[in-house]
Order: structure tokens, then sequence, then C-alpha cells
């Protein structure tokens, strides 16, 4: 949905002005008796309590996630790029946005660096 990704790149995802435009998406679903509901971006994961929150409990949500990692494993180890010394990996990330939202969003647990065009 439109604004969504921009709230929760802005560090929003929670927030009262997130919950107004999820109840604006949801409401018609809702009337028309949603059965399930498919997370299709990398952001919408970081809705989840409040999705759960606003929505019946009857209705399922299907993250695309974990279904996205488990192919890119399966690619990573048919070109045989995966790990191969089982060493601890040092994660760094990219973001083109602020930084301390993708470092909120990640619990400060990891080193973020702004990416420059």
């Amino acid at each position: 949905g439109e604004g969504i990704v921009q709230l929760v790149e802005e560090g929003k995802a929670t927030g009262e002005e997130m919950r107004q435009l999820l109840k604006e998406y949801l409401e018609p679903m809702i009337a028309a008796n949603v059965d399930y509901l498919v997370l299709g971006c990398t952001h919408y994961p970081y809705l989840m309590p409040m999705l759960l929150e606003l929505l019946p409990r009857h209705v399922k949500i299907i993250d695309s996630g974990e279904a996205v990692a488990r192919q890119t494993k399966s690619i990573l180890e048919q070109q045989h790029l995966t790990n191969p010394l089982k060493t601890k990996p040092s994660n760094l990330f990219y973001s083109n946005g602020d930084i301390k939202v993708m470092q909120q969003i990640l619990a400060n647990q990891f080193t973020v660096k702004k990416l420059h065009f």
C-alpha cells in the first residue's frame, strides 16, 4: 500500500500514523471476509504486531520472506557460494536512506553504512 514503505523507512512502523494507514487498507479486506493476507514486500514483516492486532483472529498472515530466504540459500548452494569454512560471518548492511532507522530496525546489532550512488 502507498505510504507504508515510507513510514517503515522513517522508523514509524509502530506509530499512530501507521495504525491509521493500515486501518484504511485493512477495513475493506475485513469487510470482504478476507481469509489470508500475503505480505509481498520486505518492509511488511515489521508490521506484524500491528497486523495481528488489527486483523480478526481467523485471518492467516503469510510472510513470503521465509520462502525467499530458502530460495536464496538454494541458489547459493547450487552456485557453490556458501561459506565452506563455516566461520562466523561478519555482517555489514548498507542503506540509501537514514542509517539511524536501519540501525533501529536491526536493534543496533550490526554495522550500517550509508550507500552513496
